[in-house]
């Protein structure tokens, strides 16, 4: 028997264990410590594009897209402002520099929101605003991509003289990564080409299910990224600073430069993170998404439960430790369970096709393929509804996991839930 501890909301369980244990855990890296030299060494030598000061000049104006308030782990404030500073430094004005905000089609972000996504100094010296999917006097069509998505992206992005993408890297659901182009689309893109795009994680034809190709750690092949990719070429911006955190939210890489190869090389190092081999499927996974915030609602959860799924076999056993001390999250995210099976969901995200929506095919999608236990403060009506059984303690989730497991069961515990991802 070894003791193994998850974070649950602001607390942490201990729970003993026995049988084949694989502790998925983030790969150790060094961080940065002086982030100001290390982007000013970032964008002086970029990759696959000329240094900053090269691209920029005194007089024209400079567009950041940088990300909303669910991303705020990227921490865009602690590093934003010694790129607008540099900018200073080579003779580009404040009145020249502004950043939208990458709302895709999430709610605008509040004047303290933005205060927090740049910086309170910022702030006060730039011109910071939202982008509005559905108001079709900020957009401009483009031209409709290889897989028949029609390319409406804010006029702002379209008519600024030069543009930098701001944002994080971590696994993505069905984009394979975060980041990259995905600011452009669905951040500064309108309704209609963000809801084109995101259907792609479906196959053609009715209820022919998920591509399984557009999935976390797959760029290559994933349809929904490559459309994302080649949009992002038609706007073609001039330069991408994304960044990769641990999982104590350290600075681990700034990526700087052409907004793909760049990208592609923060993904690298995300994966050395985060992607975690694993020999064998296991008989039991045990998941916690993390501790607070990052359980705050079961919506902020579903990262961890589509994690867990590459972790188990089919028919296994989940235990998620999720506290949802919010509650359920997004308002419209328990509305989709008013269809029961996933053929029915499936339509509906089609001819609708919502984020939440998603995230509540891949609740009932983990409920038909993993026999899931769930540690949390959400009802057990609630929690029944989602195709879950509730549990009142990690105790009591443990016994019974291994009542259903059998003996001498494969177990693999994920307390870093929503960054690790098994390979």
């Amino acid at each position: 028997m070894s003791k193994y501890n998850f974070k649950y909301g602001k607390d942490e369980i201990e729970i003993d264990l026995e049988g084949r244990i694989n502790n998925v855990l983030p790969n150790k890296s060094d961080y940065i410590k002086d982030v100001k030299s290390e982007i000013i060494k970032s964008i002086e030598n970029p990759t696959g594009t000329k240094p900053l000061k090269d691209i920029i000049k005194p007089g024209e104006k400079v567009l950041f897209v940088v990300s909303d308030i669910t991303r705020a782990w990227v921490k865009t404030g602690k590093f934003l402002i010694h790129i607008v500073d540099y900018l200073n430094s080579i003779g580009v004005k404040d009145e020249d520099i502004s950043a939208i905000v990458a709302v895709g089609t999430h709610r605008p972000a509040t004047e303290e929101e933005k205060k927090i996504i740049v910086g309170e100094e910022l702030y006060t010296r730039i011109k910071v605003f939202n982008h509005d999917s559905r108001n079709n006097d900020e957009l401009e069509y483009i031209g409709t991509s290889s897989l028949g998505t029609p390319a409406y992206i804010n006029k702002a992005v379209i008519n600024s003289d030069r543009v930098i993408l701001v944002g994080g890297i971590t696994f993505h659901l069905f984009a394979g990564f975060g980041g990259g182009a995905k600011s452009v689309v669905p951040g500064v893109a309108g309704i209609e080409t963000v809801q084109h795009n995101h259907r792609l994680v479906f196959n053609k034809g009715e209820h022919s299910g998920l591509n399984l190709n557009a999935r976390a750690n797959k760029i290559k092949g994933n349809p929904m990224r490559e459309d994302i990719t080649e949009i992002c070429r038609k706007v073609s911006p001039d330069f991408l600073i994304n960044a990769v955190l641990d999982s104590d939210g350290n600075f681990i890489q700034f990526a700087a430069g052409d907004f793909e190869k760049a990208w592609l090389e923060g993904c690298n190092t995300t994966r050395d993170l985060y992607g975690i081999k694993l020999e064998n499927r296991s008989d039991i996974t045990i998941a916690s998404a993390g501790g607070y915030p990052k359980d705050i609602n079961l919506y902020q959860s579903v990262k961890t439960i589509d994690n867990s799924l590459y972790s188990g076999k089919d028919g296994s056993v989940l235990i998620l430790l999720s506290q949802c001390v919010e509650g359920l999250g997004a308002d419209e995210f328990m509305q989709w369970f008013k269809y029961e099976t996933l053929d029915d969901m499936e339509t509906a995200l089609k001819q609708n096709f919502t984020v939440p929506g998603y995230a509540a095919y891949k609740t009932l999608y983990a409920a038909k393929t993993r026999k899931v236990l769930l540690l949390s403060s959400l009802d057990d009506d609630v929690v029944k509804k989602f195709g879950f059984t509730p549990v009142k303690s990690l105790d009591e989730a443990v016994k019974t996991a291994y009542k259903l497991a059998g003996e001498n069961p494969n177990v693999v515990l994920m307390p870093y839930g929503g960054s690790t991802l098994p390979v």
